[in-house]
């Protein structure tokens, strides 16, 4: 992993996730995009259980981030990055062969792209969480094609130049997860050209789809959605992020 000058940083932070890491990262060593193109860093969070140990098994580059906070430690993982575009990936997500070969084409294809958003599917997810993931996908793909502005971001699924993220001053550290997403996502709107591509698509485990009004009532809104706000305009952290949901 010394090459120079490389187009993609994959960045792949992990806390606790032994069981399904290994999935995301064989995904990741099976893409069709050339990997002289790319790089994959999984930032260990401080885990307790086998991640680093699993992760290491592949070709990837393991660092770690002792702050236990996923905005910590997708930051670490690009100032570690070589990639002159960042992509934001989950360690509970799989992603297809063909999914950063797509990412590089829209982004040789549109000089003027700073920023692309994936579609995201939920593995073995009850019907209503996924008709409610679907309609807010679709909700904001209706709104990119008429005013080119959405709402929502996913962690799993967002790639950007790394020069722009600079520029905005990298994560936010006092946001809480999604929130940070949703952040650089208005702050890239002032800068250029983002877009919505249904055909970058991965799939992510469905661990928080268990109790779907939990989910939607108690993380949504408190963690994300109240939390954001709260810590967008004190500008430190008051509302922590969502607990984190691990299970077999």
């Amino acid at each position: 992993m010394q090459r120079k000058n490389l187009l993609i940083s994959v960045i792949i932070p992990a806390l606790n996730e032994e069981i399904l890491i290994g999935d995301c990262l064989n995904s990741l060593s099976h893409q069709s995009l050339n990997k002289k193109f790319f790089e994959v860093i999984v930032v260990d969070n401080n885990s307790d259980d086998k991640t680093a140990k699993i992760a290491k098994k592949y070709n990837v580059k393991v660092i770690r981030e002792k702050i236990k906070s996923v905005v910590a430690a997708r930051q670490k993982g690009v100032n570690a990055s070589k990639g002159k575009i960042i992509v934001s990936g989950d360690a509970d997500t799989v992603y297809p062969p063909n999914w950063l070969k797509n990412i590089k084409n829209d982004f040789d294809k549109n000089p003027k792209l700073i920023a692309l958003v994936g579609w995201i599917y939920y593995s073995n997810a009850n019907p209503f969480f996924d008709m409610l993931i679907g309609f807010g996908q679709e909700t904001n793909l209706f709104f990119w094609k008429y005013t080119k502005k959405f709402s929502n971001v996913y962690a799993a699924n967002f790639a950007f130049k790394k020069e722009f993220l600079k520029k905005v001053g990298g994560y936010p550290s006092h946001l809480v997860e999604l929130g940070d997403q949703q952040y650089l996502l208005y702050k890239f709107f002032d800068l250029g050209e983002v877009i919505i591509d249904r055909k970058v698509q991965c799939f992510t485990s469905n661990r928080k789809t268990k109790n779907a009004l939990k989910n939607i009532f108690l993380y949504n809104f408190w963690h994300r959605l109240l939390g954001y706000n709260v810590n967008r305009i004190m500008g430190k952290r008051v509302i922590g992020p969502t607990p984190t949901v691990r299970n077999e």
